[in-house]
């Protein structure tokens, strides 16, 4: 039996963690890397019988890096906290590495729903997608330094794709939607502000554009009818508000790095008068 090592990171997401994680109860070891986490992440993967990595680790390159090395499995298996693998997909993913896998790596479809609702078309990115390579052998795939969506490097040949798909929960309704918006434009605004120092907001607003007729048009989001047009402008929405953000970042940077220097000069002055 080839070994499958499932790994998940997680960050004060607790709230579909558990059912997430009994749906990996098909691979041989589940590694689950806490970042700072403040909830019941780490109670409830320990219950669930995973190896914890509880620590601080403030790039998303650096959770999955880490999470990777403590894997033992030949193969491994990245799934987010919002995920569910059926028991189709799981059956097929080991099918797969048992008939000597034709690649190093395979892409896995995403149904992306909100509550009940299958919403296929019109994901570019921002706020999901309708695949990602999640199943690899362990020590081929890499990651750039980043907050979110890290760009990965893997090596290897392609397998292509399962034919199965990951169900990702983005949440129970169009509020669940708008949280996951202002949670990942934070963590963007602070890879934008690492760049950029203060972005200009007329560059959020022509991705926004593009991005929106994107999603609407080129990746079919009006099939969607109504949601499609809700999705569309929430993921426009997502460049304009990240580079808005980035602004905040950058500034309320600048301000706490002139008041340490200015602490640091009152203890140097008063180190001087002292002598």
């Amino acid at each position: 039996m080839i070994r499958l090592s499932a790994l998940v990171c997680v960050q004060n997401q607790d709230a579909m963690l558990a059912e997430c994680l009994r749906k990996l109860s098909f691979c041989d070891e589940v590694v689950v890397v806490a970042d700072r986490c403040t909830d019941r992440s780490q109670e409830i993967a320990r219950r669930n019988g995973c190896l914890v990595l509880d620590g601080i680790f403030p790039l998303e390159s650096q959770r999955k890096a880490a999470g990777a090395e403590a894997c033992t499995g030949e193969w491994i298996l990245e799934v987010e906290p919002d995920e569910l693998i059926d028991a189709h997909l799981a059956w097929e993913i080991r099918a797969v590495l048992q008939m000597r896998p034709d690649g190093d790596h395979y892409d896995l479809p995403i149904d992306n729903y909100l509550g009940d609702t299958l919403i296929r078309d019109g994901w570019v990115g921002p706020l999901s997608a309708r695949r990602g390579t999640r199943l690899y052998r362990r020590g081929l795939k890499t990651w750039a330094p980043a907050r979110l969506d890290a760009a990965a490097t893997l090596e290897g040949r392609p397998g292509g794709a399962l034919k199965g798909a990951i169900r990702r929960m983005l949440g129970a309704d169009v509020g669940g939607l708008l949280a996951r918006l202002d949670r990942r434009t934070l963590l963007a605004a602070e890879d934008l502000a690492d760049r950029a120092g203060r972005p200009a907001a007329i560059t959020g607003v022509a991705r926004g554009v593009a991005t929106f007729l994107s999603a609407y048009l080129a990746r079919g989001g009006w099939r969607e009818g109504r949601m499609g047009v809700v999705t569309a402008s929430l993921q426009g929405l997502f460049p304009v508000m990240a580079q808005i953000r980035a602004r905040d970042v950058a500034e309320a940077r600048a301000t706490a790095a002139a008041a340490e220097s200015a602490r640091v000069a009152r203890l140097r002055d008063r180190r001087f008068a002292a002598r």
